[in-house]
């Protein structure tokens, strides 16, 4: 590996995460990186446009060319391209929050969404990711993953998200039940008060490309009205796999 793109893409990381301007002092602790390192890789993407600095403050921001590059790949992938149709068919059904969700270096990803008009509603950013062993949206895809990528996503959850009680045993029976019942149900898995059902989109291969999912407040998507929504759910993911 690349060294020296691989910091410079650490230190981009840093200011694409950050809600404020960064001076290099702070950026060079974060990542434990050689302050005059760190100020050279900043120079290089200044220049190069991916960089702004306020003249006030020296710091740092990062700028709109990486979501420019995004754009272009969000909109050529062909998962959300055939997804597009059917998210908005189960949206006006149901009339809850729809996302299009992809696995994503062992998290779930948020690739697209529709949301609820409803005063109470679910929302998250496209873009956004999550842990994939707490949402509706990522045990239905690990459900079609080998073992090494369930262990990956649990190590992910604990390192990324802090979260700790993990029973591998209990995930492993949730996961037979899915996989029988073509759905997955998560009722304050991540985010206390929400609920959400998802199911697995495969590819023609067999191999799972993403999952859709329904997401809405606990006190209005119960337990009943989850397995109410179940078989329009599964429908609409196995129409967008047929589309792939």
């Amino acid at each position: 590996m690349d060294t020296t793109i691989a910091k410079g893409l650490r230190v981009l990381e840093v200011l694409a995460a950050s809600d404020q301007p960064r001076g290099i002092s702070e950026i060079a602790r974060e990542i434990a990186m050689n302050k005059s390192n760190v100020q050279r890789i900043v120079g290089t993407l200044h220049a190069l446009g991916y960089v702004s600095r306020d003249p006030r403050t020296a710091r740092y921001a990062a700028t709109c060319r990486m979501w420019e590059f995004g754009i272009r790949v969000l909109h050529r992938n062909h998962v959300r391209r055939a997804a597009q149709p059917y998210l908005r068919a189960l949206f006006e059904k149901l009339n809850e929050s729809v996302f299009l969700c992809v696995p994503d270096s062992d998290d779930v990803l948020y690739l697209n969404k529709m949301e609820s008009a409803s005063p109470v509603r679910i929302s998250a950013r496209i873009g956004s990711r999550v842990p994939a062993i707490r949402t509706a949206s990522g045990k239905a895809i690990l459900t079609y993953l080998p073992a090494e990528a369930i262990k990956r996503a649990v190590v992910a959850a604990r390192d990324r998200f802090r979260i700790e009680d993990i029973d591998m045993s209990r995930l492993l029976e949730e996961f037979a039940t899915i996989r029988k019942d073509g759905f997955a149900v998560s009722e304050s898995g991540y985010r206390p008060g929400v609920s959400s059902i998802a199911a697995a989109i495969l590819a023609r291969d067999g191999t799972v490309a993403g999952s859709i999912a329904v997401t809405g407040p606990i006190e209005r998507m119960d337990a009943p009205k989850l397995t109410r929504f179940a078989p329009e759910i599964v429908n609409a993911a196995t129409r967008i796999s047929e589309a792939l």
